[in-house]
């Protein structure tokens, strides 16, 4: 949304300004601050449009957008109603666009849609605008310029009045560039990480600035937790790669390091052994000085539990087919101290059927009816997630591999539950009782694309091809996970809560899974939805405001 807006931004200033430079001249437009804050404007929306939400050119909306809030202000208040042409500066010809439209697009785009720039820049719009009244003060008062505006003529109102106009001014500016940069202040030390699911996107994602994935339709989550004072971050890993590429992916952005994938993976699973460079843009700045927080939706609850594995216990295979000096310092493991939590949102923690039924003779799909609507829906999902690409890797180095239900319990056995972690599994359920008494998907609250995955799901009993039973406690699902699996992992230490025993105050204690009483919703719900809006800012400020009381 924030590049389409911006993109507008860009449009309108073209019109307006090619029309003030046709009338006015080129170089008669640097004299009014009205036009210099329009080119700055242009500028830094045309390079938010092209570059994204970069650093520097966030530097360059907050400049810009202080600079055409003090516009505003100075014709509304002070230039309109001095030459009683209040229709004339704001609501016709160039100044609607230039001293209205513009200024109010631009600052409610800055303020809703894009993420602020560092409070240490808030200097810059003041600086900027006492350079430029200082020239225009000494063009006037050699007689190059004459205004353009009343309170710059030094000659005609005094020495005095010009000063007490000056301070003024540079108070207003920095009073508004205060406001437009303001920042709540940090309530934590802790960088909360978040990372996605099958065919999810991330920060690094141009389409993450149209379409969060934390969020959806509601609101860019990671945004709104980075305005409440909690530091948050979106990673962005191999959409429809195995937990290791991801983990070893999500590895190099938080170190900004270049991506390895090991010398005895890459070699065994048939691609290259290094991907992307992160160093010159780490998704984080120094993840060494405090505590940090890793949530995993859905396939991302796999990414991050054996992330934990590798940074804190490496990886032998690794380690035994690697010279030292060549290992990266993920496979050798010791770092990761500074790991405060691990939360899985809908994840398939133990595999999920979804996978399985297909795979098992004895289940008669055949004889399951499911309507046309459901069908068509769930086909343009699987056309748009977790394919596999034809890139000659192997069959076991994509998601869909290890989310079979063998597969997830063989990678939980490797999968360390440390002492000094605290561990929280939110399951969803988004299915009914229907009047027939049999278990089926609710479709108030399930998408369309999962309700065909959800009613096999709500039908299936039957065994693994490892030998694993499935019994009836797997039929509750969230539309692709089943709720069973999106606890604890089996066999690990757990405690399940109620709601009422987190509303008497919960002690949670490091070392055991803190399974959260299931959520009503589907697999999309803790995202946010998508036709199915679910308003998820709250929870997920709960979720900060726990974590932040266990440091």
């Amino acid at each position: 949304m924030a590049r389409i807006l911006n993109l507008l931004i860009v449009i309108l200033e073209v019109v307006s300004l090619s029309g003030t430079f046709k009338g006015r001249g080129f170089k008669k437009n640097f004299v009014f601050y009205t036009q210099l804050s329009n080119m700055m404007t242009f500028f830094a929306s045309l390079l938010f449009v092209i570059f994204g939400q970069k650093d520097w050119v966030e530097v360059l909306r907050f400049l810009s957008v202080s600079m055409m809030v003090m516009t505003f202000f100075v014709t509304a208040c002070i230039l309109a109603p001095w030459a009683r042409m209040v229709k004339e500066l704001l609501f016709s010809g160039s100044g609607l666009y230039h001293h209205t439209i513009i200024p109010i697009l631009s600052t409610l785009t800055y303020m809703l849609f894009e993420k602020r720039a560092p409070f240490h820049w808030i200097w810059l719009p003041g600086l900027m605008t006492l350079i430029y009244g200082l020239v225009m003060l000494y063009f006037n008062y050699i007689d190059v310029v004459d205004g353009p505006y009343p309170f710059f003529k030094i000659k005609q109102q005094g020495i005095k009045a010009t000063v007490l106009w000056m301070v003024a001014l540079f108070a207003a500016i920095t009073v508004f560039s205060a406001l437009v940069g303001y920042h709540k202040p940090l309530k934590t030390d802790i960088k909360y990480i978040y990372v996605h699911g099958l065919s999810g996107w991330g920060s690094y994602d141009a389409q993450y600035e149209y379409f969060p994935y934390w969020g959806m339709f509601g609101g860019d989550v990671v945004r709104y937790m980075n305005e409440q004072g909690y530091e948050s971050y979106a990673a962005s890993v191999d959409p429809s790669g195995s937990a290791w590429d991801r983990a070893c992916e999500l590895y190099a952005q938080l170190t900004g390091t270049r991506v390895d994938y090991g010398k005895a993976h890459s070699e065994s699973a048939g691609h290259e052994r290094f991907g992307r460079d992160y160093s010159s843009e780490p998704l984080v700045k120094d993840l060494s000085d405090s505590h940090y927080v890793l949530i995993g939706h859905s396939f991302g609850g796999a990414t991050v539990r054996l992330f934990s594995e590798i940074i804190r216990n490496g990886a032998a295979e690794e380690i035994e087919s690697t010279d030292p000096a060549d290992l990266s310092p993920f496979f050798k493991g010791g770092e990761g101290e500074n790991l405060l939590a691990v939360v899985t949102l809908a994840a398939p923690t133990n595999g999920t059927t979804s996978y399985d039924l297909h795979e098992d003779s004895s289940f008669d799909l055949s004889k399951i009816e499911i309507p046309e609507k459901y069908e068509k829906s769930n086909e343009r999902m699987k056309r748009g997630t977790g394919a596999k690409a034809n890139d000659g890797r192997a069959d076991w180095d994509y998601a869909s591999y290890d989310m079979h239900i063998d597969n997830a319990l063989a990678m939980n056995e490797r999968i360390t539950t440390f002492v000094d972690v605290y561990y929280f599994a939110y399951p969803c359920d988004s299915t009914m009782i229907d009047k027939n008494g049999e278990l089926m998907p609710d479709p108030a609250i399930t998408e369309n694309m999962f309700m065909k995955s959800s009613i096999y799901a709500c039908k299936y009993t039957g065994t693994t091809a490892g030998g694993f039973s499935i019994d009836e406690s797997w039929q509750h699902n969230d539309g692709l996970v089943n709720t069973i699996s999106a606890k604890a992992p089996i066999g690990a230490p757990s405690v399940e809560y109620t709601e009422e025993e987190l509303a008497g105050g919960a002690d949670f204690a490091p070392g055991a899974w803190n399974v959260m009483p299931t959520r009503r919703g589907d697999h999309m719900s803790l995202q946010g939805g998508m036709f199915k809006r679910v308003k998820v800012k709250s929870f997920y400020l709960e979720l900060a405001r726990m974590l932040a009381a266990l440091e």
